[in-house]
């Protein structure tokens, strides 16, 4: 974005513009979106933008400079109304007609948005050399981040002008979470899950539940299992496979054919002391592993011959941001782990500890 002259402005544009534009460059995918997509946010960039407090153009907004913005002020668009607002804004005395916000209601705007989400990713720019104790404007828009919202950007430059924003200022792993949970194929007809250690690919029905699936059983097992090798796999529609008939007892594992299983049973054969067997729940809209689901899957893995000690039970979620999630972590029984598809490195323990 070119330098612009001080006596400049950039192109009005209003409020759901803005909103619109923040729901791009912050996608679902985007974790805890939710403050920089919202109200707060979609003012405060409004206001930026409006008064052309952006970097390089020397012109700075206090908190107070938003909250004290309001709505008949906002459809004053011409740039002779924009600039006399601009002269007068930061006047003492100065009050707009209809704020937004109570003048006590700052903190939320300051510390929670522009503080802890915005400085950090790049949206706002703070200016340096101002002590902390001076009444000063000291926050104005990044450079960048302000190009973004030029109207006069088609799609494809937007989406290009996006993405290369995003690449220089978000951190890799949201990137990679962000990647990841666009990867999910769940519209588009069946998905198809190719089983570690034997190579045999499944064909699972559409739906979230089975991209939780197919990347448990691509990305998870592999971290977790020296040699893994999946000997049960259960969808909402499918309740047994033909191609696992065979899985379990060619490992030599019995396991009772009324037993209730969860979606995933996986076996690792890589130690030399007896299998490790590990459950898996996927959580889309059924439950996790409780308690007492934990000890009826502990029975059923003694009941194979296989000890305590060599059972792990995992439930997977699609990411730590998403609803089933958030709801069930309260349900999830102590003493196993819980997985995320969007950050297939994480694996999140809820260890017991033992007293010293």
């Amino acid at each position: 974005m070119r330098r612009i002259l001080m006596s400049s402005l950039p192109p009005f544009v209003s409020l759901p513009f803005v909103r619109d534009r923040l729901a791009l460059i912050f996608p679902e995918t985007f974790p805890d979106r939710s403050i920089l997509v919202g109200d707060m946010a979609t003012r405060m960039v409004f206001v930026c933008l409006y008064g052309a407090f952006i970097e390089g153009m020397e012109r700075y907004f206090r908190p107070s400079t938003v909250i004290r913005f309001g709505h008949p002020q906002s459809e004053k668009n011409s740039n002779e109304e924009r600039l006399l607002w601009i002269a007068t804004c930061h006047t003492p005395g100065y009050k707009a007609v209809d704020q937004w916000y109570a003048d006590n209601t700052r903190e939320p705007l300051r510390d929670d948005l522009i503080r802890n989400r915005a400085i950090p990713i790049g949206l706002i720019v703070k200016r340096e050399g101002v002590p902390t104790t001076s009444p000063a404007p000291i926050y104005c828009l990044a450079e960048k981040f302000a190009a973004l919202f030029d109207p006069s950007i088609d799609d494809a430059s937007l989406t290009e002008l996006i993405g290369r924003w995003q690449e220089q200022n978000l951190d890799p792993m949201i990137l990679k979470r962000m990647r990841l949970l666009r990867r999910t194929g769940a519209k588009e007809g069946q998905v198809a899950v190719t089983l570690p250690t034997t190579g045999t690919t499944l064909r699972l029905p559409p739906g979230e539940a089975s991209v939780i699936t197919r990347d448990v059983c691509e990305e998870l097992l592999k971290l977790i299992m020296i040699e893994p090798v999946v000997v049960h796999i259960s969808t909402s529609e499918r309740k047994t496979f033909r191609e696992l008939s065979g899985e379990a007892e060619d490992i030599d594992l019995h396991i009772s054919s009324s037993a209730e299983l969860p979606d995933i049973v996986a076996a690792d054969t890589g130690h030399k002391d007896g299998l490790r067997l590990t459950f898996i729940e996927v959580v889309h809209s059924d439950g996790p592993i409780t308690e007492l689901r934990k000890e009826s899957l502990l029975k059923i893995a003694a009941d194979a011959g296989i000890p305590e000690s060599h059972v792990r039970m995992i439930t997977a979620f699609e990411d730590r941001n998403s609803s089933p999630f958030k709801k069930r972590i309260s349900e999830i029984a102590r003493g196993s782990d819980i997985w995320f598809r969007s950050e297939p490195e994480l694996l999140v323990k809820l260890e017991i500890l033992s007293k010293a």
